[in-house]
């Protein structure tokens, strides 16, 4: 006996790929990515995890800046050449974050 499966194709519209929506991946959204980005780097998620996240990341801008620069964080942290922050430089920087979060608009969550 053999079982056929319907096939929904669509045409992504920005990249001409085609997809099939019968076989779309479990989708994560962008806070999960978030919690999960270091395990990720450090490949210590399960590789269910990692293979959707992985489908995340090629189809969300956002959490893939954020992919990139936690790895570029961790490169510049772990390779020894670490440099000297000038003194006020991090309570400028928590001034300017808590400002931003406080006065920030909500995003439409990219999925």
């Amino acid at each position: 006996m053999v079982t056929q499966t319907k096939s929904i194709l669509v045409i992504e519209p920005r990249t001409g790929a085609v997809r099939d929506l019968a076989r779309k991946p479990i989708e994560i959204d962008c806070e999960e990515v978030w919690r999960q980005i270091s395990n990720y780097l450090d490949n210590e998620v399960g590789p269910d995890l990692r293979a959707i996240m992985a489908a995340h990341f090629k189809d969300c801008a956002h959490c893939s800046a954020i992919r990139d620069g936690t790895r570029n964080v961790v490169k510049l942290v772990g390779d020894g050449k670490a440099f000297e922050i000038p003194g006020g430089a991090g309570q400028r920087f928590y001034t300017k974050l808590d400002h931003y979060l406080a006065t920030r608009q909500p995003k439409k969550r990219h999925r």
